[in-house]
């Protein structure tokens, strides 16, 4: 029996139905184009390689996509690395073009493609950042070394985010990084290696 090539989990219609209810319209068209433009850069990356994309999962963690195939260390790192580069290009294209347009649903979608590209290039599973460097860690030092210092890495980085965004809380500026660093927390990925089918944030 064939698989679904595309899975929505519960939680992941009840946060799009959220945005749908907070955000207008164009917002929503904003942060649309720049998850896609995002996944896009995975997908191309793949394609190049020659991998094949076997699912795509909406899950509260994020856009997944789960690929098979064979590649080396490199492969994966730049299977990754593609999602975040793809958002920064569009991000500096969208706000050029939004300056010249005068459009402000433009420049706040290449804000919003700056900083996922930004956050996502973090070395933490299950952000992109963290997938490479598991992906170079396992090959430069082996499964098990690589394993273990990726986990220790996002513990690292989920810890010295949530210290950040007490701080920043507490200052009065908001609750956005605390959220963040809560979620990569909750969603940390240990024991992933690189084996015969990866997923893509």
């Amino acid at each position: 029996m064939r698989r679904n090539r595309m899975q929505v989990s519960a939680a992941a219609l009840l946060l799009a139905a959220l945005f749908y209810y907070v955000c207008t319209p164009r917002e929503m068209l904003a942060i649309a184009l720049a998850l896609l433009c995002h996944e896009l850069g995975h997908a191309v990356a793949l394609w190049a390689m020659g991998l094949r994309i076997q699912r795509f999962r909406m899950e509260l963690k994020g856009f997944c996509m789960e690929y098979s195939g064979y590649t080396g260390a490199l492969g994966h790192a730049a299977a990754a690395a593609a999602g975040p580069t793809a958002g920064l290009i569009y991000a500096f294209a969208a706000t050029a073009l939004a300056q010249g347009l005068r459009a402000e649903w433009l420049m706040l979608s290449g804000g919003v493609s700056l900083v996922l590209s930004a956050f996502n290039l973090l070395p933490a599973l299950p952000l992109d950042g963290g997938r490479i460097f598991s992906a170079l860690a396992c090959a430069l030092w082996g499964e098990r070394r690589g394993l273990a210092l990726t986990d220790a890495m996002g513990l690292l980085v989920g810890l010295l985010l949530l210290s950040a965004g007490l701080f920043l809380l507490l200052r009065g500026h908001g609750i956005a990084l605390l959220l963040a660093a809560i979620w990569l927390l909750l969603y940390q990925e240990t024991g992933r290696g690189i084996v015969k089918k990866r997923e893509v944030l």
